[in-house]
């Protein structure tokens, strides 16, 4: 079960002296929306909620809180990424609680790994599963299994985002990722070009990327063979503070047009595609968050690719090699 507690954030804002907020609020939690702003209310705070799709801490709404003469944000579901802010954020990350899952998908680890012979492992999370790594390793460790947690950029020990795996980047060949989905084990896979095994404490089960990897490489490059045939690209800039990357687009496009291609830059805060209707582009190149053209491809009604896999589509990098070359 998810949990929040707002108790320590508000502590913090009233420790700026903040009294206008600007609450940020992941979808899964807007049908909880009403009792948050209660409970801010009760402790003498103005709210304001913004309404807009919120896609992890990179999605923060500075320009919107300023013109809604907000004194802080308060960021709900996800731990610090945006170093520099022109105001005031109090992050709240949300923390899933396993209950005697945590136990029983611990026990599953180790005789996994006993079965694997596998003596050393990384672990690594995202942000709601954090809290169990410390617990994780020392179970581990007290089965003569050696344990990293690592040390990431911008991200806390051991966690991973979908554009930072930073804190993948260690000795252990094989990576223990705890959560559930596929995304951000492809990503450390393809970060760090490790084994990983996902243990998924949802549903108590442990699972291994072979297949999907290869699923997943050969999705990959059939989009990029068909945005290959493309003579002209629209290329998509996110406004959103931590995912904009215009040097990254007119990069691109002067690279496209000296292949011979045709590119326009299109800017835009949400990136879907009810908002490209009216683009006469063959292809989009998307620069913004890399879970837009990996998640969300079958949305589009043409191939569209991430800003990273330009260069095999202009054969400066060969599908051998192939990595999502994610940047953080």
């Amino acid at each position: 079960m998810l949990q929040l507690d707002l108790t320590n954030s508000i502590k913090s804002i009233k420790k700026i002296k903040a009294k206008n907020i600007l609450l940020q609020i992941p979808e899964g939690l807007k049908t909880k929306v009403e009792g948050i702003i209660n409970e801010l209310k009760e402790n003498g705070l103005n709210v304001i909620t913004s309404m807009d799709p919120c896609y992890g801490a990179c999605d923060i709404k500075q320009s919107e809180a300023k013109q809604m003469n907000c004194d802080a944000i308060l960021h709900l579901g996800h731990t610090k990424f945006v170093e520099k802010s022109s105001i005031p954020i109090v992050y709240v990350p949300l923390k899933y609680d396993l209950g005697d899952r945590f136990e029983r998908i611990t026990k599953i680890i180790i005789e996994y790994l006993k079965d694997e012979e596998i003596s050393e492992v990384g672990l690594t999370t995202t942000a709601q599963f954090l809290g169990y790594l410390p617990e994780l390793k020392k179970e581990l460790v007290g089965e003569k299994i050696k344990c990293i947690i690592g040390k990431g950029k911008r991200v806390e020990d051991g966690q991973v985002l979908g554009c930072n795996y930073s804190s993948a980047q260690i000795k252990a060949q094989t990576i223990i990722y705890l959560g559930d989905g596929l995304f951000h084990p492809l990503g450390i896979h393809f970060s760090t070009q490790k084994n990983v095994i996902i243990a998924n404490p949802l549903i108590l089960e442990i699972n291994t990327l072979n297949e999907e990897k290869d699923k997943f490489i050969r999705q990959r490059i059939l989009l990029i063979e068909q945005a290959k045939n493309a003579k002209e690209y629209a290329i998509l800039v996110t406004t959103k503070e931590g995912q904009n990357r215009i040097t990254k687009a007119l990069k691109i496009k002067k690279d496209l047009e000296k292949a011979g291609k045709k590119a326009k830059i299109y800017s835009m805060d949400f990136i879907s595609q009810e908002s490209l209707l009216g683009i006469n582009a063959e292809a989009f190149i998307n620069t913004a968050c890399p879970r837009i053209s990996i998640d969300d491809y079958f949305n589009y009604k043409k191939p569209i690719i991430n800003y990273t896999e330009v260069d095999y589509m202009l054969k400066k990098k060969s599908y051998d090699k192939f990595n999502l070359a994610i940047v953080y």
